[in-house]
């Protein structure tokens, strides 16, 4: 399957997808952007009735941000690869053994924009107070670009966690077990 080039059936079927997936995640980001909070209101936001797609949940600014990165994240994945798929359609490069990535990318930017928006909310790397205090559109920027590169997005965060998280060097002074190691422990 991996050495035979994608047919035109293959081709159209994928690039369907991807167009429909484009158009409905368009729709999405317009129906759920979360309007300007209230600046007279106190308490907690209340649920507004809102059209997504074909359903009307009530959503509170807070689940819109949610939507609306997830969107933004599989949107900036499809600008990937709907142009990946041009290039490799256009050189008849593609091979049959890719459709899978370029089917299921937009759900991988869509997962990583929303783990990145997490970590930033999270205090991780920056303190932000509440969903009224966010700009809707620098978080979407950000999502667009996590999800535009989603692979080189992954690399720095696993840079930065194998830094963060860097096993404990041994040290000479560990207690010996009856085996011969060390007590992980035993360190003084």
């Amino acid at each position: 399957m991996g050495k035979t080039d994608a047919g035109t059936r293959d081709i159209l079927v994928l690039a369907v997808f991807l167009l429909l997936l484009t158009i409905a995640l368009g729709v999405v980001l317009v129906q759920t952007w979360p309007p300007p909070p209230d600046p007279t209101a106190t308490g907690p936001e209340p649920a507004a009735r809102v059209r997504v797609l074909f359903w009307s949940p009530s959503l509170t600014r807070e689940t819109r941000l949610f939507i609306v990165i997830l969107a933004t994240g599989a949107v900036g994945a499809l600008i990937h690869t709907l142009r990946s798929l041009y290039e490799y359609v256009g050189n008849r490069l593609l091979r049959r053994s890719w459709v899978l990535m370029y089917a299921v990318e937009p759900f991988v930017g869509s997962a990583l924009a929303l783990v990145v928006y997490l970590v930033l909310r999270g205090g991780l790397t920056t303190t932000l107070a509440s969903s009224g205090d966010i700009n809707p559109y620098g978080v979407t920027a950000a999502a667009a670009l996590v999800g535009m590169f989603s692979r080189q997005t992954v690399e720095k965060l696993l840079a930065v966690f194998e830094t963060l998280l860097a096993p404990a060097e041994r040290s000479a002074d560990r207690i010996p077990t009856r085996d011969g190691g060390s007590d992980p422990g035993g360190e003084r």
